[in-house]
């Protein structure tokens, strides 16, 4: 009886299922870690698609097994996407944690195109493809943009390029590029007074317009106006990760989602 009522008080209130899930790496290779990585899983109602965000950072949150959310603002914006009275809900959220820290104190974040950082994010896709019988989204934010480039090239080459149902390039480095024909849809996403050196909105706007020119699947780019800064790191804090502009970024993502996954 008890979980009959915290049932109904899930579906009227619009609150989704959440449980941290742990995935063990497809393959395993000299200088991997074996440990599994962790990651938070919040549902969606009537989900259409999976989004699946590659932090930026050095890639690692700290997750735990028993942890039913994350207080980050960020994580806060990708999880109204499950909830129905903040957004249509029709979205799952996927936030894949590093079991450790990617190139910390390094100019420039090379682990993201190692085996061991592709494979994860390719068992992961596979994991919650299989769980859902859905598309996944992958989001790359910030140093999680060369995560999308190299994921890219490593689907491109090992033929693997059906398990990639979109990209959501967000906030990314100007290293970030993507070249030839992309046959998924991609949200190019970035703030308007993003003050990070590596993060310049030009670059991202060249290289959307490159792809736009011969591509034929569908291509969006989102400026974000709201937020505010903040006095810390302008590469981890303020515009750059969308402080106090959840809303926007919530509304640009949820349409984005639901006019390409039906």
């Amino acid at each position: 009886m008890k979980n009959y009522f915290v049932m109904l008080f899930i579906l009227f209130n619009g609150i989704c299922a959440a449980e941290v899930v742990s995935i063990q790496p497809l393959e395993s290779c000299f200088l991997c870690s074996s440990a599994p990585s962790l990651t938070m899983y919040w549902q969606g109602r009537d989900a259409k698609a999976v989004l699946m965000l590659i932090p930026g950072g050095e890639g690692y949150i700290g997750l735990k097994p028993e942890q039913t959310d994350l207080k980050f603002h960020q994580y806060q914006t990708l999880k109204k996407l499950t909830d129905p009275v903040l957004s249509s809900g029709h979205f799952d959220v996927v936030i894949l944690d590093s079991p450790a820290q990617l190139s910390p104190n390094q100019p420039y974040p090379s682990e993201r195109g190692s085996f061991d950082h592709l494979i994860r994010i390719e068992s992961t896709i596979r994991y919650y493809k299989k769980r859902t019988g859905l598309p996944v989204v992958l989001m790359g934010h910030s140093n999680g943009g060369i995560s999308l480039t190299e994921f890219l090239k490593y689907a491109r080459k090992n033929n693997k390029m059906d398990l990639i149902g979109g990209y959501v390039v967000s906030a990314v480095r100007s290293e970030s590029y993507f070249e030839g024909a992309i046959p998924f849809p991609m949200l190019f996403m970035h703030h308007e007074l993003d003050g990070c050196a590596r993060t310049a909105i030009s670059a991202s706007l060249r290289n959307f317009e490159q792809l736009k020119a011969y591509n034929g699947a569908p291509m969006e780019f989102a400026t974000i106006h709201s937020g505010q800064a903040e006095p810390k790191d302008p590469c981890r804090s303020g515009f750059h990760m969308y402080y106090g502009a959840g809303e926007e970024v919530a509304q640009h993502l949820d349409h984005f989602m639901s006019d390409n996954y039906k």
